[in-house]
This record gives C-alpha cells, structure tokens and sequence, in this order.
C-alpha cells in the first residue's frame, strides 16, 4: 500500500439507516426487476421469437440511427476536450484541499479493469484477425493493405471515443457527489435541466431506465466473459462446451464477483483490480519478449499512425453505397456497448475520483487509459497478424468454430504458451470478476432511497444485482444464440441512455458555469 493510501483517511462510514430492504428504493429496483423478469420470461419461453424481435431492432437500430451513433462519439470527444483545457479543468472533485482517494496505480486499475474489463481479453486477438480476413473501404481480403489496417482500427474502436463517453458521466456525478454533495443517482445529474422534477416519479423512472440499460450493458461483457472461459477450459482440459460447462463457470464466477462486491471498493474490487493489471502487464511482457518482439513494434506503431491520421474517417464511416454492414457490425455495436455500459462505469470512475480534478480525470481517461489498451492490443494483435500472415498459421479458418479460444491458440504457438494460457485463463477469471463487481456496486447505489443513500450502498443490495447480472447473462449465452444474442442487448440499451447522456453534458456545463469560477 502506498503512503499517500495509508495516509489519507478513509471516509467515514455511515449510520446505520436501519433493516436494508428499508433503505432500498422499491420504486426504482421494483421497475427494474420487473423488465428484467419480463424479459427472462420471454428469453425461456419464446427463445426463437425473443430472437427473431431482438434482431429486428438490431437492424433497426444499426441502420436507422447508426449516424447518431457516430456523430455521437465525437461530441463526447469534444466534451472531454473542453472539460480538460477550458475554464474548469482546475476543478476538483471534492473539497479544494482534498486528497485523492486512492493511489494513482490503484486508481487507474480499478478504472481500467470497469471500463474494458473483460472486452479487451475476449478481443484482443479475435478482432485484429477478423479485420483483416473481412476488412472495411471495400479493402480485398487477407490483403498487405487489410493487415495494415486491421490493428489500427482495433486501435479506434478501443481509443478515444468509447473513454469519452465514460467520461460523460463520471465527470458530472462526481462533481456532483463529491463537489455539491449531491447523492449518486443519474437523476439528479439532470436537475440542472428538469428543475424538481428529478425529485420525483420523473427521476425515478429515468433512474430505473439507466439501470436496466446497464444491466443489459454489462451482459454483454460478462456474456464474452463465460464463453471465453469455457473456450479456455476445453483448449486446456478438454472440457465440453455445453450447459453443464456454462452453469459450473456462472456459478464459480457468481461467488467471486459477489463476494467482491459485497466486500466494497477498498477491499474487494480494488484487491482484485491490484491483481488483474499487474497479471496483465506480465502476460503482455512475455508475449512481447517470446513473441515477434519487432514486428510487434513496427506494426503497433505504424497501426497507430494510421489510426490517427483516419480517426475523422473511421468516425463517421456509415458505408452508404456498398451497404457491406462492416459499421453497423462493428462500429456502431460498439459505440452501442460503450454507451450501455457509460451511466454504470462513469459513476462508479466518480465514487473512486474524488480529491482528483476535472482535468485529471480526463487525462486519465483520454491519454493514459487509451495508450494501455493500445500496448495491449498492440502485443496481442500484432502476435495473431504475424503468425497468420509471416508464419502461415490459419488462425482465421481456426476462428470460423468461434473467436473465444483464438487467443489460447495464439498462446499456444509461443514458448511457455501452455503457462501463458494458464494465466490468460485467471486474468478472464478477474476481469469478468471486477468488471460485473463494479457494476453491481453502481446498481445498489442507484438502487437505494436518496434519503438514506450513504457512499456506500448496502450489501445486500449489492449483492442482489450481482445474482441479477449473473443469471441474464447466462440466460443470453444459452438461449440468446451466443455473441449476437449479446450484441442485440446493447443496442436495445442504449438507445434507452443516448439522449440522457447528451442531456447530462449540458446540464454539466451549466452546473460549472453557474457554480464555479473560470480561469
């Protein structure tokens, strides 16, 4: 433990408010609980018409409103800008004379380990690899052109843009907790706009809608989570894919992650967040050091070159005329995911941000947390290209029975490959962990009454939105056809949240002008 976390005082716990079903806001988790059940219901009994319907808003969403998407990310883009370099970025979140938290190391673990989490392990070779056998701008297949472009648009898709929009949040509700004292719910965030009537049934609602937005969000990822694991378990050991599989693995994973999230964010998710980072620095060290050490060099940064030199046109591609999909697969389901995921992942960035300023957090989220993720993806992505394409290696006939198990594959080509995959195994195993944990945290608080809302939520309520979390994400794997079951949940979340976050960064730049002074 650092000095300046054994020095800083933690805050003080708070009273007890009494039983905590009485603390819980029933309103808020009585309408969640029901759309959520409603769905569970509709999963089991009509998994071929639940189906059939999600795809449908799938393609609806995707086509319709895929601009919005696009146009979207840049704003946020140019929100964190302003936030950062224009007259508030001097702005603490806290008192003037407050410290951080947190060290600066536990800090970004735990904001990396909620913000991608399990995504960038379930990814990190698959996607480079899917680039380039089936590349955007119409580039031919297997291609020098298609391998050139594949890490660098991996690179946009897990760069700039989605940490902008995490940030749409976590700079408003912690400027709100911790500078205005204000409780932790998305609602109150828009009172700058709606006045009393986030107070009410109004913000309620709009509190309910975000957490059943990002319940469906983090399906998602946990969804990727428990194939990857189980794809690991049968390169390793054997086992069969099946429901047994997909039960045990849910089950191991449920008494983790709700252990973590009971146990709070100083114990619990940061111990776990202190552990992944470093497994995941020596992983990536030792892919780089057994690995194509130069080409991973050379193709990390020239990929980076071109994502920079194209970030504008990688934005707004819609691919109007060719109509390939390759946006609306990729792109826009991102941008979708990101944005299903922000409310849960902003506030809880903000509950562990405090004593650090406006301008911190953005810097954290736009230069430190994006040039990680893209050494990450670099070593990865770089390993799978170079296998495929110098050492001939078919890696991406191997993908067509799936992508899960693609990275153990590409471990398994290196020295000390069947050690690496070992450790990649457990890194699933704590990312999925800290990922849901912390969800399930920003949940309770949401969840419970404003009036008796503490900056740290009840156990037990923590606890029933980790089991929550648990069983729809297994309910999507088993009956929501796999990956696109789990693609077509984000879409559906969040077109319920786009227009909440665009409202709430207007409401953060009144709240600043009206509350602060510029410099």
């Amino acid at each position: 433990m650092s000095q300046r976390e054994s020095t800083t005082t933690p805050p003080t716990p708070a009273k007890p408010y009494g039983a905590w079903f009485l603390r819980m806001d029933r309103y808020v988790v009585g309408m969640s609980m029901a759309a959520i059940i409603g769905f569970m219901a509709w999963t089991l009994i009509a998994p071929e018409a639940m189906s059939k319907a999600m795809k449908a808003f799938f393609n609806f969403a995707t086509h319709q409103f895929g601009w919005l998407y696009l146009i979207t990310g840049i704003f946020f883009c140019a929100f964190a800008l302003w936030l950062a370099f224009g007259p508030f970025g001097h702005v603490k979140l806290g008192k003037d004379d407050e410290k951080p938290r947190f060290s600066f190391f536990s800090w970004f673990s735990m904001i990396f380990a909620c913000g991608y989490g399990i995504g960038v392990v379930y990814w990190v070779a698959a996607e480079p690899l899917s680039f380039y056998s089936s590349p955007p701008f119409g580039i031919a297949p297997l291609s020098q052109q298609a391998g050139e472009i594949a890490l660098a648009y991996t690179y946009f898709h897990w760069g700039w843009t989605p940490w902008a929009m995490y940030l749409a949040i976590s700079a408003p509700i912690g400027y709100l907790m911790f500078r205005r004292g204000e409780a932790p719910r998305f609602s109150t965030m828009l009172r700058p706009l709606i006045g009393h009537l986030a107070d009410g049934r109004i913000g309620k609602t709009l509190d309910a809608f975000l957490v059943l937005g990002t319940i469906f969000g983090i399906a998602t990822s946990a969804g990727f989570g428990i194939m990857q694991l189980a794809s690991g378990l049968n390169h390793f050991f054997g086992l069969t894919i099946n429901t047994g599989l997909y039960l045990l693995i849910a089950g191991v994973w449920l008494v983790l992650y709700t252990a973590s999230s009971i146990s709070g964010i100083d114990k619990g998710i940061k111990i776990l967040s202190n552990i992944n980072i470093p497994l995941a620095i020596a992983l990536m060290a030792m892919v780089l050091v057994l690995g194509p050490t130069l080409f991973i060099c050379d193709l990390g940064f020239n990929s980076l070159g071109i994502y920079i030199n194209n970030f504008f046109k990688f934005s707004f591609h819609t691919d109007p005329i060719a109509a390939g999909g390759f946006p609306q697969g990729w792109t826009i389901f991102y941008w979708a995911w990101w944005i299903a995921c922000a409310p849960a992942t902003g506030m809880f960035i903000a509950s562990i941000s405090r004593g650090r300023t406006i301008k911190e957090v953005v810097l954290v989220h736009m230069a430190v947390a994006p040039f990680a993720t893209w050494m990450w993806f670099a070593t990865f992505g770089s390993t799978a290209l170079h296998q495929q394409i110098k050492q001939g290696i078919d890696l991406v006939g191997q993908m067509k029975s799936g992508s899960g198990d693609i990275v153990f594959a590409v471990l398994g080509n290196l020295p000390l490959g069947n050690l690496m995959g070992v450790m990649f195994l457990f890194l699933v195993l704590f990312f999925l962990a800290t990922t849901v944990d912390s969800f399930a945290y920003v949940c309770a608080q949401i969840s419970t009454r404003k009036s008796q809302n503490p900056e740290v939520p009840p156990k037990p309520i923590r606890a029933l939105w980790a089991i929550a979390i648990g069983v729809i994400s297994v309910t999507l794997v088993l009956f929501g056809e796999g990956i696109s079951g789990l693609q077509l949940s984000s879409i559906a979340a969040s077109l319920m949240i786009i227009f909440v976050m665009i409202a709430i960064c207007f409401a953060m730049v009144k709240m600043l002008r009206t509350h602060e002074t510029p410099k």
